[in-house]
């Protein structure tokens, strides 16, 4: 299964990060946003910041930073606790909190599943 999270501002992309089971969760920076660096605290899950260039901090944030499934857990799903590339249930957390995140600074992130 592949997912793939949409970040933009205001509309104009930003970023990809995808998931495949069982590989690094790549992050894709638009050619307009690869210079920039960010700092955004993070409220919604255990990592304290998203800092540095947008793909370096995303990278951080979904390969290293530690997320629980608990809030997004389907029906029957077991309970996860570990980076958004161990697991979708992970992923699909980390994709949560992030557009909790992001959007009070005009950011939007999209899940889409392929």
């Amino acid at each position: 299964m592949i997912i793939v999270a949409h970040i933009s501002h205001e509309g104009t992309p930003v970023a990809d990060a995808t998931y495949r089971a069982g590989l690094h969760v790549e992050v894709r920076v638009a050619l307009d946003f690869q210079r920039q660096q960010i700092c955004f605290e993070l409220c919604h899950s255990a990592n304290c910041e998203l800092k540095g260039s947008w793909e370096e901090a995303l990278d951080n944030y979904f390969n290293e930073g530690t997320f629980d499934s608990k809030e997004s857990m389907f029906p029957g799903e077991m309970r996860r606790i570990g980076s958004a590339r161990e697991h979708k249930a992970l992923f699909r957390q980390a994709a949560h909190a992030l557009l909790k995140d992001l959007q009070p600074h005009g950011y939007f992130v999209e899940v889409k599943y392929m």
